[in-house]
């Protein structure tokens, strides 16, 4: 009997391996030897493939559900599976046509992108699609413009430093004296310029006591502008999530428990939005399988997720929640292409002076 060198018997191994993962994507039905022979070239006897089977659960790579039945990937067969895909797929030229398409018509401004974008994420891979927008609070202020809507409402726009623009309509105790306004305006870009974002309603309180008194009212004006306009608890780095209820259709998940606590996981946005946030301190592409998610509720899940950015800054997360079982080259590459397209939209929408 031929014996083989180990490099290529391992090498033969990750192939089958590659193979019973590629069926069980494909059927979501544990994978038997004769399936592998009638089904893929391997040239290799039933009972062959059958040892070879029987070494990669001995190693951790597949699990056997029940006894006599096939095999089906562990979260370490996934793995290897991810890591050993050598090229990333590329969205298809329709597929990716469809999608500029679809934001050239839909998307104006910031929170259309983030709508649009895991609305789409959603749609094309049939899972739950998310994106963590910015958060706006970790920014510097660049200018405040104020614009006056009716005699007691001012539109804010603030602008960040990053190029990020944020809209507030504030409705004011009492009527808008007019002549005030480019007074407020100048004063509160010059004494509010470069400050974070998260520190803008406490700095301007500090700054009211050393204001003459003939100027008292306009600044009270301006601090009530600034405690509405910077509310940031109330919508930064807000999660958008479509396709929830797909996660009813995931095959991987065993029972009503494990169904209901993922299910609390995406109802409770700040939880998902925990996730990605440790995704982002790790920049670029990152692929969590199973028990590698670090909330138990997610173990049966896999979270195909990337960094967006805006030049320079990482600014916020996307990605797609799925079954460990999907087609991860086609999710990795999905992911990957609404990134570049999510960056490229940014770069459009956000003005740099």
């Amino acid at each position: 009997m031929r014996v083989l060198d180990p490099k290529t018997a391992e090498d033969r191994k990750r192939r089958l391996l590659q193979a019973v993962i590629y069926q069980f994507m494909r059927t979501g039905k544990p994978v038997g030897s004769q399936v592998i022979v009638d089904k893929y070239n391997f040239g290799l006897s039933s009972a062959t493939v059958r040892h070879m089977l029987l070494d990669l659960e001995k190693e951790g790579y597949l699990i056997q559900p029940h006894t006599s039945a096939g095999r089906v990937p562990s979260d370490k067969g996934y793995r290897l599976y991810v890591d050993s895909l050598l090229e990333v797929q590329s969205l298809a030229a329709g597929e990716e046509e469809k999608i500029r398409k679809e934001y050239s018509v839909r998307t104006k401004e910031l929170e259309d992108l983030m709508v649009s974008t895991s609305r789409m994420l959603s749609s094309l891979s049939s899972y739950t699609g998310m994106v963590l927008s910015p958060r706006l609070d970790k920014s510097l202020l660049h200018r405040l413009q104020l614009i006056p809507l009716s005699a007691n409402q001012i539109l804010v726009v603030v602008v960040s430093q990053t190029g990020l623009i944020r809209h507030r309509v504030v409705q004011l105790s009492r009527p808008l004296v007019a002549a005030w306004l480019p007074g407020i305006s100048d004063m509160l870009n010059e004494r509010l310029k470069g400050l974070p974002l998260s520190e803008v309603r406490t700095q301007i309180l500090h700054h009211i006591e050393a204001v003459q008194q003939e100027q008292v009212e306009a600044f009270t004006m301006a601090q009530e502008l600034v405690r509405e306009a910077f509310d940031l608890k109330s919508n930064e780095g807000e999660l958008y999530i479509e396709g929830r209820e797909k996660i009813f259709s995931f095959s991987d998940m065993g029972d009503f428990d494990e169904m209901s606590g993922l299910m609390k996981v995406v109802e409770h946005k700040n939880l998902l939005t925990s996730v990605l946030e440790k995704a982002m301190k790790k920049e670029g592409l990152s692929v969590k399988i199973g028990a590698e998610n670090t909330r138990p509720e997610l173990r049966n899940v896999s979270l195909v997720s990337n960094t967006y950015k805006l030049g320079d800054h990482t600014i916020g997360a996307l990605g797609i929640l799925g079954p460990r079982r999907m087609e991860y080259g086609r999710m990795i590459a999905l992911v990957e292409g609404m990134t570049k397209i999510v960056n490229q939209m940014l770069a459009k929408m956000v003005p740099y002076e």
